[in-house]
């Protein structure tokens, strides 16, 4: 077979497998898959500074320095993952607004 060939086969296969990806069940109200899971770009966008600033006073970190490494969206709400100077921290969104920032290894 010519790499032209192999190329669209792949191609094609590559087409049919995604048209078989589950998406998840029904939808809320916004047209959000209800997955259980909570945590909105504009929560985690809110939450960006507040994180930052209690991680470097909790770290004893320059905030400057403070790298946020993922946004994850869980059944208590979002959680984001920080990265001060290669100690890995986590700051969760409490119900009444405000950030709790905690050791990676905290249970």
């Amino acid at each position: 077979m010519t790499n032209a060939i192999k190329t669209m086969i792949g191609t094609a296969a590559l087409v049919a497998l995604a048209g078989c990806v589950e998406t998840g069940g029904g939808t809320t109200g916004g047209g959000m898959t209800d997955d259980g899971l909570s945590g909105t770009e504009a929560q985690f966008d809110g939450m960006n500074a507040r994180c930052i600033d209690q991680a470097a006073r909790y770290a004893g970190y320059p905030a400057m320095d403070i790298n946020i490494v993922e946004r994850i969206r869980t059944g208590g709400g979002p959680l984001l993952v920080l990265d001060a100077g290669g100690q890995r921290l986590s700051c969760r969104l409490e119900d009444d607004g405000s950030v709790t920032v905690f050791s990676e290894y905290a249970n």
